[in-house]
């Protein structure tokens, strides 16, 4: 346990001068706000409750016959919180993250009951785009400087109407607010690229909410994964903030004697119950006046949780069982502060708005006024081009080993000749190569998604962008640099080396065959992305369908002798299809020659198709069906993309 070095007596005396200066600090709360600024709004929430179901096995898959566990996490939780420093403190487990999602609107309702008002007015669908919450993780773009950050978030977010110069002015704001001249141009950093310190990070976070001005500002645990040091220099900006009209909200759990002095007000947990809400000058003289007296060198802060984990309880209680032990001394200490003239107060606090008839459009949607939909995609393409053009491995990867294998390929199959032996198993081997290749090669598009989960899982839930314009945007950045240019090189290089049919027609098909199997592998793969959380389970379902795919793909292996319950898997492979298509491609209209006089060339590339590749074409639609079911294929795998992306959970 931390303690300050300071005694009781000289914090008796700094809690005086707080209290002395409170009223005082009060009153300039709404008159030290920058022009242009929202004035700090009041958080009222009345008879919270909130309650988790849990299956008590195979909770992973949620099956509706399986018998459901209840769990309570808040207990009749009521309260205001107005402009200032607000903190929710408890001991671990508490319910303070839940408390804090639900006044922001980021916890799942089911479970939920209570009412949550701002500024006297319902909760509507749009609260927490009027709202700023930042995380209690770091979730950024690394590859990105601050400065491009909060103009990431500025220019999605701020009102379309306002210009070009005033959302620059606005981020300039921030950094001075913030206190982030001297990184502004320096890059956050990424797991493998250092870059700017745990503080300025954490405070880049809160920069991206401040940009929007909004008039209450949510923090999960904002010292969390900081020193002491860089913890307390957070929190001055924060009660700076809080002095220019804001109104702080945040979940803390165990501040240093420094920090715990910024506090304003203090909200209490203990297992789910409220111990205690007023002003922080007063927490200690209410402890005391029911047996609890703070030691002299002890922390406020942490005297606070051991009186709630039952630590210092003048009240002996059953040591047998520790839950049970915390869940009496909650009760207990909840009995006593409902009796308490504090409570009292909050009451008549509460009285006015509680059970008066509410308006409840208050709030437009920022929809209607933040950017446009092609807006909202030039920024997030804007954004993830320079994250692959500043971390380009993947690109110049994908391009080099493009032209290895087609290199490779080219010398295997180096110019085949036309004879009816080598010249049919060369092409055939070939061709399987490479749509094997095309495919496979698509592993790569299975961090689309994956890796910026978390990213889009919060800027979404925030107002950022719709998931439509997400989804096209990543798409285009991804179709162009790392499908269409590497499956044009690699068709220039493969079709003139091997020596395939030399005509522009075949040409463009092969190329279109080549484009199309390439974007159905990518289109599965982005379905995976979508869908599995982890990216070696993702992987690992990739290759295994992809290699099931290649076995019924017509090559290895004669369908017609597989047995008719696995068969029909023949239907969506894409392997089948794309070797259709290059077969049809390359052996149509070619004459091969006996390989015993290779003059003489009296057998058709149809027959070839028919009774080696057994492939059907009898007119062009054969050929032309095989592109139809690629694509219907590939836009079915981006529709199921979509619908994961918009079934993502967005709450807690």
């Amino acid at each position: 346990m931390v303690h300050s070095d300071l005694s009781c007596s000289s914090k008796a005396k700094s809690m005086t001068d707080i209290e002395e200066n409170q009223s005082l600090n009060q009153s300039k709360v709404a008159n030290q706000h920058s022009p242009g600024e929202r004035q700090g709004s009041s958080i009222t929430f009345y008879s919270l409750n909130y309650t988790i179901r849990t299956q008590k096995c195979c909770n992973l898959c949620p099956l509706p016959f399986l018998t459901k566990k209840h769990q309570r996490i808040l207990y009749d939780i009521n309260g205001v919180f107005k402009p200032g420093m607000n903190a929710i403190l408890g001991p671990t487990g508490s319910g303070k993250s839940s408390l804090l999602d639900i006044l922001a609107d980021r916890k799942d309702r089911q479970g939920l009951d209570g009412e949550v008002l701002m500024d006297g007015q319902r909760q509507t669908d749009d609260f927490k785009y009027q709202v700023g919450y930042v995380v209690q993780e770091d979730i950024i773009s690394g590859t990105l400087t601050v400065r491009e950050n909060l103009a990431f978030s500025a220019n999605l977010r701020v009102s379309k109407a306002m210009s070009r110069e005033s959302k620059k002015a606005i981020v300039q704001q921030v950094i001075e607010q913030l206190g982030l001249e001297k990184c502004a141009e320096s890059r956050v950093g990424t797991e493998l690229a250092r870059g700017i310190s745990g503080g300025e990070r954490k405070r880049t976070n809160i920069g991206m909410e401040l940009v929007l001005s909004p008039s209450v500002l949510f923090l999960d645990e904002p010292t969390t994964g900081l020193d002491s040091s860089t913890a307390r220099n957070v929190m001055e900006y924060l009660h700076e903030l809080s002095r220019r009209g804001r109104t702080i909200i945040f979940s803390i759990h165990q501040p240093r004697y420094s920090i715990f002095k910024l506090f304003d007000t203090i909200f209490l947990l203990a297992a789910g119950h409220c111990v205690y809400h007023g002003p922080a000058n007063a927490v200690l003289p209410y402890f005391s006046s029911i047996g609890y007296d703070c030691e002299q060198h002890d922390n406020p802060a942490d005297f606070l949780l051991d009186v709630t984990q039952g630590d210092c309880s003048s009240v002996s209680t059953d040591e047998s069982n520790s839950d049970k032990k915390h869940e009496q001394n909650a009760h207990r200490l909840h009995d006593l502060y409902v009796k308490s003239d504090i409570y009292a107060s909050l009451l008549q606090v509460l009285a006015p708005t509680n059970g008066r008839q509410l308006d409840t459009a208050v709030y437009h949607p920022t929809s209607n006024t933040s950017t446009s939909r092609f807006g909202e995609m030039l920024y997030v393409s804007q954004r993830t081009l320079r994250t692959a053009f500043r971390n380009p491995t993947l690109v110049i990867m994908q391009t080099v080993v493009t032209v290895l294998f087609a290199t490779l390929v080219g010398l295997i199959y180096l110019q085949i000749d036309r004879s009816e032996d080598t010249g049919v198993k060369n092409r055939m081997g070939a061709i399987f190569f490479i749509v094997t290749n095309q495919v496979m090669a698509n592993l790569s598009a299975i961090e689309l998604f994956l890796k910026e989960r978390v990213l889009f899982i919060h800027e979404n839930a925030s107002g950022y962008y719709h998931v439509s314009t997400y989804f096209f945007a990543k798409l285009l950045c991804d179709m162009i640099p790392l499908r269409l240019i590497p499956s044009m090189i690699f068709s220039i290089i493969v079709y003139f080396m091997i020596g395939f049919q030399q005509t522009l027609a075949k040409f463009f098909i092969f190329y279109l065959a080549i484009f199309t199997t390439t974007t159905c592998g990518a289109a599965f793969c982005f379905l995976l992305s979508a869908s599995v959380e982890v990216f070696g389970i993702a992987n690992l379902l990739a290759a295994m369908t992809f290699v099931l795919m290649m076995v019924f793909g017509g090559f290895l292996v004669e369908i017609s002798s597989v047995v008719n319950f696995l068969s029909w898997i023949k239907w969506v492979s894409i392997f089948r299809y794309s070797f259709n298509i290059i077969n049809i491609n390359e052996f149509s209209d070619l004459t091969l020659c006996l390989k015993t006089n290779k003059t003489i060339c009296p057998i058709n590339g149809t027959y070839i198709l028919h009774n080696v590749a057994h492939i059907e074409y009898e007119n062009e639609w054969d050929l032309w069906k095989n592109f139809v079911a690629l694509g219907s294929m590939t836009v079915l795998f981006l529709i199921l993309a979509y619908i994961q992306l918009l079934r993502m959970k967005k709450t807690k």
